[in-house]
């Protein structure tokens, strides 16, 4: 696709936007990147002075419209929703996000894989699975926070490689049209995003988008054993590579789990061996495994062993099952990339002992009386902080206790708490002020975890 002379507007001044405005004035188009915050914000700030070298116009303080005579093309940030304003502004003028911006720049493949939880370690896994075999892989997409040299999808297909292995998030989905990954994955799906999306039903239909376009020579890995996975409706007009993460189906891939034995191309090994706690990660390892295979085909013994060492040296992403502090018997654990209600159970059911589970933030009109059903089958404690501690705790049936902050929360927790057992941050919600995301919400739970050895 042509973009010379093109008149292009790019709406979000994020991470993506800007490579997205970078990128299209690099292709010859005419650019306008619009943003509704104001001129003096210093994200904007720093975004304009980046843009204005690269020739880009700015306009801040953006009430949201647009005049579609002025733009041939209008490319959304994840941000903004298919209901935008500007979007229906545009008639039937082209808009797309920034996912389909970066495929049709791109000159290389794509492995792509969503789903609501295990999509970040999956990504990160089959990227260093890939750069084990030989692969010139990048790593990018919606991942963030992960401690691995992240790039947005638009900036690594104008860098080029082999193969980019890209996180795809449900808000991405949105609007794909002619996206087409040549190896795809969904983790699993559960509710998530309910504030964004109109539905549960059209939340899984924009996940199962990834698949639409994707055909012969095309390879699509499931895990039969993943929740909420609609296997009826996944795309077989290419090749299905099915595993088992249980051990209890049948698989054709280059994985297989029999008991805690797994097999990796030849390769037998404890589960137990793995560095990353839950069997959750035991799913993520093996999908991961399969996505760089059907890339790869099948490895030779070098690659395979390569390949093995990496996986078992993983020791997990920042803000996911992260140890950050051990004292006195008591372990505590950074786990702010959970931001939904199957996201909290499945990770408390991956560690043993008796757990203090910190929980709360934005819910996105998510229903916690599952967490609540499970709570009540384990001696864990919940302790709730955030601006919606009273519904929260509603829909857990009462077993949580009500702090204002996080801080608070954790100081009750870490009392609590004694020889065996775990502090998690396991928040299940969004981050909500004073957190601009997980990543912050992260790094000043570890700051307090720090803090607290020092006590």
């Amino acid at each position: 696709m042509s973009w010379s002379g093109k008149r292009v507007a790019v709406a979000g001044l994020g991470r993506s936007g800007i490579a997205v405005a970078k990128a299209a004035k690099q292709l010859g188009a005419q650019v306008v990147a619009f943003d509704e915050r104001p001129s003096d914000n210093p994200s904007v700030i720093t975004a304009t002075d980046d843009l204005s070298v690269s020739g880009v116009e700015v306009v801040s303080n953006w009430h949201g419209r647009l005049d579609p005579d002025e733009f041939d093309t209008l490319v959304v940030s994840p941000g903004f929703a298919i209901t935008h304003p500007s979007i229906h502004d545009m008639g039937g003028r082209e808009v797309m996000g920034e996912v389909e911006f970066a495929y049709l720049a791109a000159n290389d493949p794509v492995i792509a894989i969503t789903g609501t939880n295990g999509k970040s370690t999956t990504t990160v896994l089959t990227w260093l699975l890939l750069k084990a075999a030989g692969v010139d892989a990048i790593l990018c997409g919606n991942i963030a926070g992960s401690g691995y040299p992240e790039m947005t999808v638009t900036e690594a297909a104008m860098q080029g490689g082999e193969v980019l292995v890209a996180e795809i998030s449900s808000f991405q989905l949105e609007t794909v049209k002619n996206f087409r990954p040549f190896v795809a994955t969904v983790t699993n799906i559960a509710p998530d995003h309910l504030d964004r999306h109109a539905s549960y039903e059209e939340y899984v239909n924009c996940k199962l988008r990834l698949f639409d376009r994707m055909s012969g020579g095309d390879t699509i890995v499931i895990d039969k054993d993943a929740p909420g996975t609609p296997l009826d409706r996944i795309n077989d007009n290419c090749r299905n590579v099915w595993l088992s993460s249980t051990g209890t189906n049948s698989t054709n891939g280059h994985t297989a789990r029999v008991g805690t034995t797994l097999f990796f191309s030849g390769h037998q090994i404890d589960a137990t061996s793995l560095k990353v706690i839950g069997e959750h990660n035991v799913a993520n390892a093996m999908v991961a495994w399969e996505l760089a295979c059907s890339f790869v085909g099948e490895p030779t013994q070098d690659q395979a062993d390569a390949m093995l060492s990496a996986l078992l040296s993983f020791e997990g992403l920042k803000n996911r099952m992260e140890v950050v502090a051990e004292k006195g018997g008591v372990s505590v654990i950074n786990n702010s990339v959970c931001t939904n209600p199957e996201a909290v159970i499945s990770s408390s059911q991956g560690l043993a002992g008796k757990q203090h589970l910190l929980i709360g933030g934005k819910r996105k009109n998510l229903n916690f009386e599952e967490v609540g059903q499970y709570l009540r089958g384990t001696d864990h404690q919940a302790y709730l902080f955030g601006p919606d501690t009273a519904e929260l705790n509603s829909q857990l049936g009462g077993l949580g206790q009500e702090f204002v902050s996080m801080g608070d929360a954790f100081e009750a927790a870490v009392q609590a708490a004694g020889n065996g057992e775990s502090v998690i941050l396991m928040p299940g919600c969004a981050s909500a002020a004073p957190y601009p995301s997980f990543r912050e919400r992260g790094e000043h739970f570890v700051e307090m975890a720090e803090r607290w050895l020092l006590s």
